[in-house]
């Protein structure tokens, strides 16, 4: 062994020096075994300075377990380059191929770190990164860490890899057979081989074609103020990662907090298979397909928090056609964007053991830029495949703005198992609250605000609230200008937003509620909602709200900037109804000689709508209701100059109600907001 002095680094304690060992006549992968082995022996670190080229791995594993760490003298300053030469591919399939030797290798050790250097993958042949149509072949990682626990990575910099830049993963737990068992219910999560408590910090992880960083069977993991860029292939919309969880690897306890992304190949930060996972307080800037990702394939998922993080599409970083595919359609995800997509069971035929109900929170975020292109673009997707348990999914005090997307908030649920002939029905819809969202964009092509259950079991599950958002989109082209609810909820609540739509055809309804189990009904309100369009006869005429197979219905205290007030349930006042100027109770609606026939008030004017479209008009107070019946000065009535109005006549719904007139039969209706409310006619007429 050549002659060493040990030394001691203010942060790292005892060191080896590599210097004292690289000869004119030896070459770094001697230098390098002969340093960790005397690292081994002074139980130190070793240190690495100027530029490494390196045809193996420096590996710390049973061999050279002292060995504390490795460290340089800063990124870029200290670089390591590995030129080892991969055989066979990577099985993405299965993702059970086990990884090659890397440039870092640290090998079911625990308590190691790596710190303050460069690792580079040195290509001798251009298909060692890229090969067309094969997203995952490589197999090859700058530093992977195995079957440890305990690790930091701080202040790297790893490019090139054809797999991931950093590699966290127990081969273990696949070989063992227990990742199987853990599938099939044979044993208990605690009883997986897994890392615990690793963390990467502080690095710059670019240029590697699968992902930055790769987390596979870890435990309380975290990815901490790093940057990840320009990871997968331009030509590849396949892969291309900032940081990922990996698919059919088990991930329990995972925080990603304080990072950078930018332009990534397709997502910023992925979660393919996880739990527990916190996303926050990080800036994802240009990733092209999606910003943040998160779904499960192979192991139950019930804790996911999104928050605080900033994302910015770039509509010029684009992948027209993939390199493994034809023409595009607009459904394919390598032409589309999504800011956060979350989906509970990413493939609809797994069966999970013990599933729990979930519940998911994304909050919080700033999404911007947003511009739709080709394909479907989305601010916040969230989707729900799992039919044993519900959930709950809180979207609330998002910032979404651009120029233009299809959707800004999707909600989708769909029970069936694609891969068998048999229709499978879930529960539907889960507890999903949309609420003090901020949205702006110039256009959308559908229902900004859209949520669709699909194969639901036949009853209500579950509850919408949709409150207290502001949406402003100067061409609402979509079938629906604001929310769409397809669902099998037992309640949905539509309430103290501000909806400023306008454009696109006039007659399109703001607000549409859809229940879709057969044989029940569930309760729609629509209250306290302030509305400006460009189409105000659609608030006059009833024609912003369309709803199906919804039981009860309470529309109360809505107000519109331009319309009149009486049939659009825009809150109206005495002053509103002066405003339609006498039409509602004028001849033009029923002949004189009918004033006495109960039913000439059957229809008041020209709308009617269905008896599922069910309208109100609503006073602010018991007052409004008595000065609409009582002679003005000068004799002139509000609504009418010749006859006062019965209202007792008009359908009032008496149920909760006392009469604040006896003479002329009027009411007071309680509602929530304390005003006062009168049902139309529910054989389908309008008030």
């Amino acid at each position: 062994m050549a002659n060493y002095v040990v030394r001691t680094h203010a942060k790292h304690g005892k060191y080896i020096d590599i210097r004292h060992f690289k000869t004119a006549t030896n070459t770094y992968n001697d230098a390098v075994k002969a340093a960790l082995a005397a690292a081994h022996k002074e139980k130190a670190a070793l240190y690495l300075t100027g530029t490494i080229t390196i045809s193996g791995a420096i590996e710390i594993n049973a061999a050279t377990r002292n060995v504390t760490g490795i460290f340089g003298d800063g990124m870029g300053k200290t670089k390591i380059l590995f030129t080892h030469k991969q055989t066979g591919v990577h099985n993405p399939n299965s993702n059970a191929t086990e990884p090659e030797k890397a440039g870092i290798w640290i090998n079911g050790q625990n308590g190691k770190f790596v710190s303050d250097l460069s690792v580079q993958y040195k290509h001798t042949a251009a298909t060692d990164f890229y090969r067309t149509g094969q997203s995952y072949f490589g197999k090859i990682s700058g530093i992977v860490v195995n079957d440890a626990d305990h690790t930091l990575i701080s202040r790297v910099e790893v490019s090139g890899a054809n797999r991931a830049g950093v590699l966290f993963t127990s081969t273990s737990a696949i070989s063992s057979g227990a990742k199987d068992n853990l599938t099939n219910g044979k044993i208990t999560a605690a009883q997986l081989p897994t890392g615990d408590n690793n963390k990467i910090i502080d690095s710059n992880l670019h240029h590697n074609r699968v992902s930055g960083v790769m987390v596979a069977f870890q435990k309380n993991f975290t990815a901490e103020n790093n940057t990840f860029a320009w990871n997968g292939h331009e030509k590849d919309g396949g892969t291309g990662y900032g940081i990922s969880l990996m698919a059919g690897s088990y991930n329990n306890g995972a925080t990603i907090t304080g990072n950078t992304t930018n332009h990534n190949y397709r997502k910023g930060i992925d979660s393919h298979d996880g739990n527990n996972i916190v996303i926050k307080n990080n800036t994802l800037n240009g990733d092209r397909m999606y910003g943040i990702s998160v779904e499960n394939r192979q192991f139950s998922m019930d804790k996911v928090t999104i928050q605080n993080n900033t994302i910015t599409q770039d509509p010029s970083f684009r992948l027209t056609r993939d390199d493994n595919t034809g023409i595009p359609n607009a459904g394919s995800d390598y032409i589309g964007y999504r800011g956060i997509k979350l989906e509970n069971k990413g493939q609809d035929w797994q069966k999970f053991i013990n599933p729990k109900a979930g519940v998911f929170n994304i909050s919080n975020n700033t999404i911007n830029n947003l511009t739709d292109g080709l394909g479907i673009t989305r601010a916040i997707e969230a989707r729900n495949n799992e039919k044993d348990v519900s959930y709950t999914l809180n979207i609330s005090n998002n910032k979404l703005a651009g120029s233009s997307a299809d959707n800004l908030i999707s909600i989708f649920g769909k029970s069936d198992n694609s891969h068998t002939a048999a229709v499978e029905a879930g529960p539907g819809s889960g507890n999903i609250r949309i609420i003090g969202n901020n949205m702006s964009v110039k256009k959308t092509t559908a229902a900004p605000i859209y949520i669709e259950e699909k194969q639901n079991a036949d009853r209500l599950n579950g509850s919408v609230a949709v409150n207290n958002n502001t949406l402003k989109i100067s061409q609402a082209e979509g079938a629906t200008k604001a929310v769409t609810v397809e669902s099998n909820a037992a309640t949905v609540s539509v309430t103290g937003n501000t909806f400023n739509v306008s454009g696109g055809p006039p007659s399109q309804p703001v607000v549409r509620a859809t229940g879709t189990s057969k044989s029940h009904k569930g309760k729609l309100t629509v209250a306290d909602n302030t509305f400006d369009t460009d189409s105000s006869k659609a608030f006059e005429n009833g024609d912003w709200l369309k709803t199906e197979q919804i039981n009860t219905l309470r529309v109360i205290s809505n107000i519109h900037s331009e319309a009149a007030g009486i049939a659009g349930n825009n809150g109206a006042t005495p002053a509103s109804i002066a405003a339609l100027k006498k039409v509602t109770l004028s001849a033009r609606a029923f002949p004189i000689e009918a004033e006495s026939d109960e039913s000439a008030f059957a229809d008041i004017g020209t709308t009617t709508v269905s008896r599922a479209a069910t309208e109100n008009i609503v006073f602010h107070s018991n007052a409004a209701i008595r000065s609409a019946n009582t002679p003005q000065t000068g004799g002139t009535e509000l609504l009418d100059t010749a006859r006062p109005v019965n209202l007792g006549k008009l359908g009032i719904d008496t149920s909760e109600t006392a009469p604040v007139n006896t003479a002329d039969q009027s009411y007071a209706v309680s509602t929530q907001t304390g005003g006062a409310m009168l049902q139309e006619d529910q054989a389908a007429a309008v008030l």
